[in-house]
């Protein structure tokens, strides 16, 4: 037997802790507006082929009817008449594996002779439009930033494309090039290109940095005295590229190094080279 047949609506209002007005307003309108929501909501679904989710309802019931209801509502009442729509399935890509390799430079960072010993990594750059991405490969012998490459792209070819423009001015078999354990330089494509050009290849620890110091150390320098003495924000990638092809430059021919015997890389690899 229902309630209100049994006890005063007023009796019944009151243990409720609800007015009498709001009780019978409920009455009246709750139903009917919830059975033309529920109606219309199974009408975009069946009239969409069964593709409406909850986003696409809740547009469609603002923009057709002037209806605005929550979404949770809308999940709850599809729920409750068991539609849902049709969700594409999602491509799933497994990730590849990433290759480790022995620390075989292990902080040796001496070298007697020029294309014996390499280090890189892969620095930062942000500008007012996007982050650039600076990829070096610098030989230990004299500090020298060998080649580089500027990309506002952080796929894989950054790392790759260094080392082929690397490897198409140099003979490079039997060096080694020592990186960290980054996904640009433990992918597939990037540790076979090393095998076929006889490169041998060195890994950071993880979480090392200090087993790449060089490569830490000439970006710290790289990023003090051209890119942070800035006045304003570089404004994209060309920015970037003049900026760094100057600081290039630079370094290698005019900026001398204590560990150099004062000297810049290019002029001790000259005096090397004509010894």
């Amino acid at each position: 037997m229902s309630l209100e047949l049994k006890y005063p609506v007023w009796l019944l209002c009151e243990i409720a802790g609800i007015s009498r007005s709001s009780y019978y307003k409920y009455k009246k309108e709750p139903l009917n507006k919830n059975t033309e929501i529920e109606k219309h909501i199974i009408d975009i679904y069946n009239k969409s082929n069964k593709r409406a989710g909850y986003r696409t309802i809740k547009f469609i019931l603002k923009n057709r009817y002037n209806l605005v209801v929550n979404h949770k509502k809308i999940l709850r009442i599809m729920q409750e008449n068991g539609i849902q729509s049709i969700i594409r399935k999602k491509k799933y890509k497994k990730p590849e594996k990433a290759i480790i390799k022995e620390n075989i430079l292990n902080r040796d960072f001496k070298s007697t002779k020029p294309y014996e010993k390499f280090v890189t990594d892969i620095t930062y750059i942000p500008t007012r439009h996007k982050m650039i991405y600076l990829c070096t490969i610098i030989d230990l012998f004299n500090n020298e930033p060998i080649v580089y490459k500027i990309s506002d792209s952080q796929d894989k070819s950054l790392s790759i494309d260094t080392i082929k423009k690397l490897s198409s001015k140099h003979n490079l078999k039997d060096s080694i090039i020592h990186s960290d354990q980054g996904i640009h330089y433990t992918n597939k494509d990037y540790t076979g290109l090393l095998k076929d050009l006889g490169i041998k290849q060195s890994m950071s620890r993880k979480g090392n940095c200090w087993d790449n110091a060089k490569a830490e150390s000439f970006f710290s320098h790289y990023k003090c005295e051209a890119i942070y003495i800035m006045t304003k924000k570089m404004k994209d990638i060309n920015d970037v590229v003049q900026i760094t092809e100057e600081y290039m430059d630079y370094y290698i021919n005019d900026r001398p190094q204590k560990s150099l015997g004062g000297l810049s890389p290019s002029a001790y690899k000259n005096t090397y080279l004509n010894s």
